[in-house]
């Protein structure tokens, strides 16, 4: 992501040609959701995205604001999920281990051992889900709904961003990561507690909400492991992250990043 004229856009630079069909519908998802109420990033007027420099560019307003508090991420959470998007939007269906596989084979500095625990807790991974049932019904789901894709502005608007992954599954899926980020020690009890009071409901009640958890915890672990190489910090905690993973009943003592 880059900032231009002076900080008031933001432009978003996909790796490659590939990235035109999710560029192209994240901008059409965001101007829908503006229509509906939702205050979410949004793309400059005019056609979008377009293709620079042999890849594909989409400009946005930047918004200014401090991180919230997960009970904000709830309130826009049940919004989201009560949504319908119109029938010229088609939304794709969730993909839990989406790009994982890649992310695996291409990390540096994982060993052998490493790449080989990670795909076989992922083949595992695959065969629990078709066992897990969810509670709540299908609905517009965000895909990934961390407290770090959401701003609060100096007006006290809670603004939604990273709107890429949108899709259709169950709503579970996003109350997962708040559930998981409490389990790590970055919520506290009382802010998860409120978070569920807001949404309504308790994602780990579900009977197989461990299944969710440690998929969370593998997607976490691939996404850190690409970053590997910038610094030992992150090595070592990606070496952390890959032990605990071996070991499910471990505390985790992990650090987000």
């Amino acid at each position: 992501m880059l900032r231009l004229a002076e900080g008031r856009i933001i432009a978003r630079v996909a790796r490659s040609l590939d990235r035109l069909d999710s560029s192209r519908r994240e901008v059409e998802v965001a101007r829908w959701l503006t229509d509906e109420g939702l205050t979410v990033t949004r793309p400059l007027e005019g056609e979008q995205p377009c293709i620079a420099a042999g890849t594909v560019v989409s400009l946005w307003h930047a918004v200014e604001g401090d991180w919230t508090v997960p009970a904000d991420l709830a309130v826009v959470l049940r919004r989201l999920h009560a949504l319908r998007p119109p029938p010229d939007l088609t939304l794709p269906e969730l993909e839990p281990f989406e790009r994982l596989g890649e992310q695996i084979e291409s990390a540096p500095a994982l060993t052998a051992a490493d790449r080989l625990t990670l795909r076989t807790l992922m083949r595992t991974l695959r065969e629990e889900l078709a066992d897990v049932t969810y509670e709540l019904p299908r609905a517009v789901i965000h895909g990934d709904a961390n407290i770090g894709n959401v701003l609060k502005t100096a007006s006290g608007e809670v603004v939604l961003f990273d709107l890429e992954g949108l899709c259709w599954g169950p709503p579970e899926w996003d109350l997962a990561i708040t559930a998981v980020y409490r389990d790590l020690g970055w919520h506290t009890d009382a802010e998860y507690e409120r978070f569920c009071e807001v949404y309504g409901f308790d994602v780990t009640r579900l009977p197989r909400y461990q299944v969710l958890r440690t998929i969370r915890e593998l997607r976490m672990t691939c996404w850190l492991a690409q970053k590997a190489g910038d610094s030992e910090d992150i090595a070592a905690e990606v070496r952390r992250r890959i032990a605990d993973l071996r070991e499910p009943d471990r505390p985790r003592h992990w650090h987000p990043h």
